[in-house]
């Protein structure tokens, strides 16, 4: 009697293992099998008014994981005032995907906001797809409100050598918002600029930091557009931000104002110790931050080239841009210095003479207010700024 107990809870056993691996293997496979090109938004119909019109870009997705966000940007009625609205439906399986915020959830879209829906396969949580979703109002039979120009007139501001007009004026229409990038040069005093300003619209409104938007005075104003860096929040404190309005309408505009070179070379032709054949070494150089904004710890070297004509060697230095000092906390602000780290790899090197110009490019983050080198799908780079180069000279003996 108990052999034959026995016997039944192995047999039952073994059923229920290879049940348990048959449904691990099938929740794999289900994992697997997830098509999440399935879960793409086709249209996005509003619950509370028609819109004019939709551009929708479609997220990019490898092998069922998203590598960069869609977008969808509407245009509403321009006599729709309210800029609460939420999503009516959507095309997709609800058996199968779950999207966030919800159908029917009514999102704020006024001033600038780009609301985020990510959608998520039921299946498996760990696979979604994300639009950026932004709306205005279309302005085609109302006045517009832009700024049209944006310069610093030398009669304005005696210290200039001539003027200086705006170097761009940018639209991020993925996330309803503007900015302005004025480079003037290095050693310009920033704390009274007297700016000029052509605009369409009815006003045309002011302010920095956490202050309100006040009216733009008829005699232009001197502005401090010096750089207060929030390293909490990551935003310069006293950015100057304007605003446009007609009476249905209203665009606001970031001014940044920096220099073209914001990183200088205490040298711009070094040497290096001489390095053994099979070490590794690092050699600091100093850098200063002459601009406005601070510089991001990490900012890597964009391309390396042989100085000398016809050498063929191949390239054995790394660099990137660094702090001098850990109280710098990742960062070095305006007036530091910070350390070219060069990295001289002779772990497989031919013994030689290396000559190599290594170029950095630095960008302009926009809403996080620093300068850094990457390229982010989700916020606006700007690259507005000069490369820089430094010479590195080294060579390379045997043991």
């Amino acid at each position: 009697m108990n052999t034959f107990r026995t016997g039944i809870f192995l047999l039952v056993s073994v059923l229920v293992g290879c049940s348990s691996d048959n449904d691990q293997g099938l929740e794999e496979d289900n994992r697997l099998t997830v098509d999440m090109t399935a879960a793409i938004l086709t249209d996005f119909q509003l619950s509370e008014v028609p819109y004019v019109d939709i551009q929708l870009n479609q997220p990019e997705i490898v092998d069922g994981v998203q590598l960069t966000p869609g977008e969808i940007m509407i245009t509403v009625p321009a006599t729709f005032a309210p800029l609460e609205l939420s999503l009516a439906s959507v095309n997709f399986d609800t058996s199968k995907f779950e999207i966030f915020p919800a159908i029917g959830s009514v999102q704020s879209f006024g001033e600038g906001n780009a609301i985020a829906y990510t959608i998520t396969s039921l299946e498996d949580r760990n696979l979604s797809i994300s639009y950026l979703v932004s709306i205005t109002r279309d302005d085609a039979a109302t006045e517009k409100a832009e700024i049209t120009g944006f310069r610093f007139e030398k009669s304005k501001n005696t210290d200039l050598a001539s003027d200086i007009d705006a170097l761009r004026i940018v639209a991020y229409p993925a996330r309803n918002s503007n900015a302005i990038f004025v480079l003037v040069p290095v050693g310009t005093n920033l704390t009274n600029l007297v700016p000029t300003i052509d605009f369409e619209g009815d006003g045309l409104q002011y302010r920095q930091g956490d202050s309100d938007f006040i009216p733009y005075p008829e005699t232009d104003p001197s502005i401090d557009f010096t750089s207060n860096y929030d390293f909490v929040s990551f935003e310069d404190r006293n950015e100057l931000e304007l605003s446009v309005t007609t009476a249905v309408s209203q665009n606001r505009y970031r001014v940044i104002v920096d220099v073209e070179d914001p990183i200088e070379m205490l040298e711009s032709s070094v040497s290096t110790a001489t390095v053994t054949q099979g070490e590794i070494r690092v050699f600091p150089f100093k850098w200063t931050n002459r601009g406005n904004h601070p510089v991001q710890h990490g900012i890597n070297a964009s391309t390396y080239s042989n100085s000398i004509e016809g050498d063929t060697k191949e390239n054995i230095l790394n660099a990137f841009l660094a702090t001098s000092s850990p109280l710098q906390a990742g960062f070095v602000r305006p007036g530091e210095e910070g350390n070219v780290l060069v990295t001289v790899n002779a772990a497989e090197a031919e013994l030689a003479d290396y000559e190599v110009k290594i170029v950095f490019a630095p960008k302009y983050d926009v809403h996080r207010a620093m300068i850094i080198d990457l390229v982010d799908d989700l916020n606006p780079i700007e690259d507005i700024f000069n490369t820089v180069e430094l010479h590195v000279k080294t060579t390379v003996t045997g043991r």
